[in-house]
C-alpha cells in the first residue's frame, strides 16, 4: 500500500473495533470481524435490553457496552457508525476532544439523493475535528455477513484524512474485502446516491426498446390484417401468442443489436469530418454511445426469446419452406398399406439455423464479457476484441440469418420489398456493416487511428479526401 506504512500503526488498538448500533448491519460486520480474529465492542444507548448472544451465537465473543464507554475506550481507534443517520447526533452527544482522535466510519445512507452535502460532510460540520471516513455503505448486510450471497466485494472509500483512509483500507483487507479509494469526503455524495439509484442509465434505453418493439408489432399487425382482409381469409388469432409475436421479437432483436453498433461507426465518421477527437459529440450521439451496452443486452434478451419460440415452432407446419417436400400417391383399391417417411430440412433451412446458432453463441459471449466479473479478467485488447470485432461478427451472422430466411421470397416478389418486414429490418444492419467495412479499409482506418491518437487536421491543410488517400 502506497503512502503510509501500516507497520507504524498501533495494531493493538486497531485490532479492537467499536461498533455503535446493534442492528442488522452492525451485527453482520461484527460477525465477519470476529471470524477474522478482530475484537469487537458494541456501543448501545440501552445495553441492558440488548441480548446479542440470544440473537446470534456467533456474537458471544463480542462485548456490549454503552456508547459513552466506546467513545472513551483507549483501546479502540476505529468506530463504525452503524445507526440510521437521524440517530447519529444522539449517539455522539458525548463526543469530545479525546474522541476526535478516533476514526469514525459512516456507513449510513439517505432515503433520497442529497446534492448539496452528504451525511459524512454534515458530521464533520457538526463535530469539528472528527475524522470521518465514508465506507461500506454500498454493500449489502447480507453480502458482508455471507460470502455465498454474492454481490460486490469492493468497499468504496471517501475521506479527506489520508491516514484514516489507509487504516480503513487495512480493516477492509483484514476482513476479506477489496478497498477502492473513491476520492475526498466530497465524493461521499456520490457514494450515498449510489444505493438510491435504480438501473442507472437504463431508462432511455428501455424507452427506446419499448418503442421499437411496439412499432414492429404495429407494422406486423397492420400487414397481417391487410393481407387477410384482402384475400377474405380468417385471421388466425390462435397464432398470436407464438408465431405472430415471434416476428416482432426477431425484428426487435436485430434492430437493437444494430443500434448498439451503429453509433460507433457514426462517431468515427464524425471524427473524420471534424479532423479531431477533441470536438464534443452532439448530445444525442453522446447519449447513444453511452446506451450501447444496454441496447446490446436487450438485443440478447429478445434473441433468446426468439430462439425459444422458434425451437417450439420448429416443424413443417410452421416453416414449410425449410423442409423437403414429400409427395405420396396412393393407388386405387389399396388396403393394409403402411407409409413411413421423414421430413428433413433443405439447404435453406439448415443454413438459416446454422447462421442463427452462430449469431446467438457470439452474442452470448459478448453479453458475458459485459459482466464486471468477466470484464475484470480481460485486458483492454481482449475486451475490445470481444465487444467490437466479435460484436460486428455477431451482427453479420444475424443479418445472414435474416437474408437466408427471406431472400427467396424477395426474388419471387421484388415489388413488395417496401412492405416486407424482413427487408426493412435488414436494411439498417446492412448499412451498418457497410460503414464498418469502410472503416476497416487501411486508408480510412489508419486515418481514424491517427485522429484518436491525438493528431488533428489543420484547417489550412489539403482537402479531406486528399488527406485520407495520402
Amino acid at each position: 500500500m502506497e503512502g503510509i506504512e501500516l507497520s507504524s500503526y498501533n495494531t493493538s488498538t486497531m485490532a479492537t473495533i467499536g461498533i455503535l448500533g446493534t442492528g442488522d448491519y452492525g451485527r453482520a460486520l461484527a460477525k465477519r470481524m470476529l471470524r477474522c480474529g478482530l475484537k469487537v465492542v458494541f456501543g448501545s444507548r440501552d445495553p441492558a435490553s440488548r441480548h446479542l448472544e440470544a440473537i446470534d451465537k456467533e456474537l458471544a465473543d463480542a462485548k456490549l457496552s454503552t456508547v459513552k464507554d466506546v467513545l472513551s475506550n483507549e483501546n479502540i481507534e476505529i468506530i463504525i457508525l452503524a445507526v440510521h443517520h437521524w440517530n447519529i447526533d444522539s449517539c455522539l452527544e458525548n463526543f469530545n476532544a479525546e474522541s476526535s482522535q478516533k476514526i469514525f466510519i459512516d456507513i449510513s445512507n439517505n432515503e433520497e439523493i442529497l446534492k448539496d452535502e452528504s451525511i459524512a460532510e454534515t458530521l464533520v460540520a457538526k463535530f469539528p475535528g472528527m475524522r470521518v471516513v465514508k465506507a461500506f455503505n454500498t454493500l449489502s448486510a447480507y453480502a458482508v455477513e455471507d460470502d455465498n450471497f454474492g454481490g460486490s466485494r469492493r468497499v468504496l472509500i471517501a475521506a479527506d484524512d489520508i491516514e484514516a483512509r489507509e487504516k480503513v483500507s487495512w480493516l477492509c483487507s483484514e476482513i476479506g474485502f477489496e478497498s477502492v479509494t473513491y476520492g475526498s469526503l466530497k465524493a461521499a455524495r456520490e457514494l450515498e446516491a449510489y444505493p438510491t439509484r435504480l438501473m442507472q442509465g437504463w431508462g432511455k434505453a428501455t424507452i427506446f426498446m419499448l418503442i421499437v418493439f411496439f412499432a414492429w408489432n404495429i407494422f406486423v399487425g397492420v400487414k397481417y390484417v391487410y393481407y387477410y382482409s384482402k384475400y377474405n381469409k380468417r385471421f388466425p388469432w390462435e397464432t398470436i401468442p407464438l408465431r405472430f409475436i415471434n416476428k416482432s421479437i426477431c425484428m426487435t432483436a436485430i434492430t437493437l443489436l444494430t443500434f448498439s453498433y451503429l453509433p460507433g461507426c457514426l462517431a468515427a465518421f464524425l471524427q473524420i469530418y471534424n479532423g479531431s477527437k477533441y470536438i464534443r459529440f452532439p448530445n444525442f450521439l453522446d447519449l447513444w454511445l453511452k446506451s450501447r451496452k444496454m441496447l446490446g443486452l436487450y438485443a440478447l434478451l429478445f434473441s433468446l426469446w426468439h430462439v425459444i419460440i422458434s425451437t417450439i415452432c420448429m416443424s413443417p407446419g410452421y416453416w414449410g419452406g425449410w423442409f423437403q417436400s414429400t409427395r405420396i400417391t396412393l393407388p386405387e383399391n389399396t388396403t393394409d398399406l403402411t407409409l413411413s417417411f421423414s421430413s428433413r430440412m433443405n439447404f435453406q433451412g439448415e443454413a438459416n439455423i446454422s447462421a442463427g446458432i452462430l449469431a446467438i453463441l457470439c452474442m452470448i459471449i459478448v453479453g458475458l464479457s459485459s459482466l464486471p466479473s468477466v470484464g475484470n479478467i480481460l485486458n483492454w485488447r481482449e475486451w475490445r476484441f470481444v465487444q467490437s470485432h466479435l460484436g460486428y461478427i455477431t451482427l453479420l451472422f444475424a443479418t445472414a440469418h435474416v437474408l437466408i430466411f427471406s431472400f427467396p421470397y424477395w426474388i419471387r416478389r421484388p415489388s413488395g420489398l417496401w412492405k416486407s418486414s424482413t427487408f426493412l429490418s435488414c436494411l439498417i444492419p446492412m448499412i451498418t456493416l457497410c460503414l464498418k467495412f469502410l472503416l476497416l479499409l487501411p486508408c480510412i482506418g489508419n486515418y481514424v487511428y491517427k485522429i484518436r491518437s491525438g493528431w488533428e487536421r489543420k484547417k489550412s491543410s489539403k482537402s479531406l479526401l486528399t488527406t485520407i488517400c495520402l
